[in-house]
């Protein structure tokens, strides 16, 4: 994942995105260990505490949420939250129908079209493939290394 917009984001836009990331997460009425994963490594990227995480994700307000991502204003921002969204909404290898509902409402409260949408999915999707080709061909994921 490319990190330099990270360096652009505001620390609201910082908080705003891990936000986006609980309320993505909750969706689909489990919570999966690489979700769990996901969100530690991505507040780490962020420099945001552990412990405001799991605020964050105690105090989830999906509607309240939803409705900060008009904040993002910056269409760049916008495109790799909606990057980073389709990532973890992938991650336990299924998209969920209210997983799904939630990456559309972020989108559109963020003025990106459906269409872009779809081609973000579909990229995360194809990247996630050609990575475990590559390990696959580097006998990575048969056991040998």
């Amino acid at each position: 994942m490319a990190e330099e917009y990270i360096q652009e984001l505001s620390h609201e836009e910082k908080m705003i995105f891990l936000k986006l990331f609980c309320v993505l997460i909750k969706a689909d009425g489990k919570i999966e260990s690489d979700e769990v994963a996901f969100l530690k490594e991505i507040s780490k990227r962020y420099g945001i505490d552990n412990n405001v995480m799991v605020d964050i994700i105690k105090n989830t307000n999906t509607v309240q949420y939803i409705a900060e991502a008009k904040k993002i204003t910056n269409r760049s921002h916008a495109l790799e939250l909606l990057r980073e969204l389709c990532f973890l909404a992938n991650v336990d290898d299924s998209l969920h129908d209210n997983e799904l509902h939630t990456l559309i409402e972020i989108s559109r409260a963020m003025n990106i079209e459906d269409e872009k949408l779809i081609l973000i999915n579909r990229f995360v999707l194809d990247v996630a493939i050609l990575e475990k080709t590559g390990r696959i061909i580097m006998e990575k994921e048969n056991g040998q290394y």
